[in-house]
Order: C-alpha cells, then structure tokens, then sequence
C-alpha cells in the first residue's frame, strides 16, 4: 500500500530529474507513480549498462612484441622468467611467449617453457579471481555474485580479467560502482520485486530459498531433475510446488476414504440388513472417483463371493451407479 512517506519519496527523486514543484503539484498520485517508475527503469536499465560494461574491455589489442630488453634480463637471469612474462601473458599466446624466450633459453625444451607459462597463467587468474573477490565485497551481494559468475565463466579472456582486476584496485571507481549497483537493487526491491530474480539470475539460482523448493519438488515427484527445475524461477516453483502439494494432498484424502469405504463395506457384507450395502453403495458412488471405487471393487470382488453379485443387483437398480461402469 502506497503512504505518504513513499510519494514525498518519490517526488523528492523526480526533482532531482529536473521536475519543478509546480509541475509535481498538477499532477495526480497516478501520475507521479507512473513518471516515478517510468524514471527508476530507465536508471535500473542505464546503471545495467555501466555494470554490464565493466565486464569487457572492448578496446581491440594487437600481439604485444616481446622487446629486446624483457628477452635480455631473462638471458642474465633466469629466475627472473617468471616476473617478465606476466607483461605478456594476455596479449600472445603461452606457445609464441614460449618459442621467443627459447632464443635466451636454449637450454630449456619449448614444451617445458610452455608448460611454464600455462602454470603462471593458472596462478594469476587463482590471484585476480581472489582479489577480485575481495574488491568486489562493498558491492550488493546479488550485483557481486553475478559479476562474479561471469568472470569465471571468462577467466581464460585474460586482457579482461586483468583489466577488471587492475580497475578493483582503484577505490573510486569500485566506491561508484557500489553506489550505483545499491541503488539499482533498492529501486527494484523497493518498487520491481517481480524482476529481482531476471535482474539476478545467478544470485537467485542457487539461493537457500530455490534449492529449498527445489528440494521439496524432488520429494513430491520424480518428473523433474534438479538440473531442469534450477532453470525455473522461483515464481514458477512455487506454483509447481503448491500444484504438487495439492496432488499429494488429494492423494492422502483418497487413500482415507478408500480404506474407510474398504472397511464400511466389509461391515455391510456381513450384515442382514441388506440397505445397509445399498446405503454403503450410493455413499461410495457419490463420494468416490470412479478408478478408486473400480480399485475397491476388485479387491472385494476376490475376498468376498458375493460382492460382485449384490453390487451388480444395486447398480441395475440406480442409474448412478451403472454409470461407473465397474470391471470385474
């Protein structure tokens, strides 16, 4: 329910987009909702963009040349290979860093100084990942999470995954992208709680709240794998779910009234009084599905002799019942 508290907030946010009082003042609480929403999405869409952009670098970066300099130190000191070929990891490829150091090397096989250069390439993206990580932290768990997501998905695009690690170290630039990605989760918490997940899809994924749901489903049916209901949302587990627990619990109540029939009718069979399976019959008819009556049917039939026989005489004197079409 809308208060007072949320419309001065949100005139507040509209002057600040450049609306004058006088121009707030004509218009109806509907309008101001409207423009609010209509504001906030086309912020939640540009702050998008501003993350989603400091995803990649999109400068296009020719082979960086190995200079005389860097091939020279190595020469004097080999130790030093290790320090030197972090300039040049993520602008040639482990074989040409390889096959260029090899001529101030020659006493090492290419292979093994390839296989050197892929062991220092696994170490930096382990140092940049962590750090990353670490520098990230000020953000909203569900904006770090997702970017997160992504950069391990592109660890091995290593001129991006430097360039985002060398970027989280300056501590304005993250403390910008803090302020945007907080305010983008609070305006769609706030007012967009239904695009939470599509907005945070990785968060979301793999929350305590989707695995739980998730978990519940697995117990009620085996039609889903736990790979197929994770491409759910919540919104739609939660409709399986309730549709899942009402099967379940429809299930339970036929399972009640079937031995509760079983037993009412074991009763009448024995009894003289001969209205008393009549009544059992036209209870039964009103109360149960026609494949739960034809499950009781067929157990009676082979217990008692006579079942098939006196129900066949109350069927053909109730129309309701012939309708069943019971086999036997």
């Amino acid at each position: 329910m809308m208060t007072p508290f949320d419309l001065a907030l949100m005139i507040k946010y509209l002057k600040n987009k450049g609306y004058t009082q006088e121009e707030l003042s004509h218009m109806s609480h509907e309008r101001i909702i409207s423009l609010y929403e209509e504001k906030t999405r086309d912020f939640i869409l540009h702050a998008q963009e501003i993350l989603e952009t400091n995803k990649e670098d999109n400068v296009a970066y020719a082979n960086e040349i190995i200079i005389p300099e860097s091939l020279s130190i190595v020469s004097k000191q080999p130790f030093r290979f290790y320090d030197i070929i972090e300039d040049y990891i993520d602008s040639n490829t482990p074989r040409e860093i390889a096959n260029s150091f090899f001529a101030v090397l020659p006493h090492i096989k290419v292979k093994t100084l390839e296989k050197m250069v892929r062991i220092k390439i696994r170490q930096l993206q382990e140092t940049w990942m962590l750090q990353l990580n670490n520098n990230l932290s000020v953000l909203p768990r569900e904006e770090r999470e997702t970017l997160m997501e992504y950069f391990s998905r592109h660890k091995e695009n290593l001129r991006t995954l430097r360039s985002m690690y060398e970027k989280s170290c300056d501590k304005d630039y993250i403390e910008s992208l803090r302020l945007i990605a907080t305010m983008k989760l609070s305006i769609i918490k706030d007012y967009m709680p239904d695009e939470l997940e599509s907005n945070y899809k990785v968060f979301y994924d793999h929350s305590p709240e989707k695995l739980a749901i998730i978990q519940e489903i697995l117990k009620l049916s085996g039609a889903y794998s736990k790979g197929a209901l994770l491409g759910f949302s919540i919104k739609d587990l939660n409709e399986l779910l309730e549709e899942l627990q009402k099967r379940e619990e429809q299930k339970q109540i036929e399972k009640e009234q079937k031995n509760r029939y079983m037993e009412a009718f074991k009763h009448a069979l024995h009894d003289p009084n001969d209205q008393v399976f009549v009544h059992v019959c036209l209870d039964a008819v009103s109360e149960l599905s026609r494949q739960s009556f034809q499950e009781i049917a067929m157990v009676l039939a082979k217990q008692f002799k006579t079942f098939r026989q006196r129900f066949e005489d109350v069927a053909k004197e109730y129309g309701d019942m012939q309708s069943l079409q019971i086999a036997f």
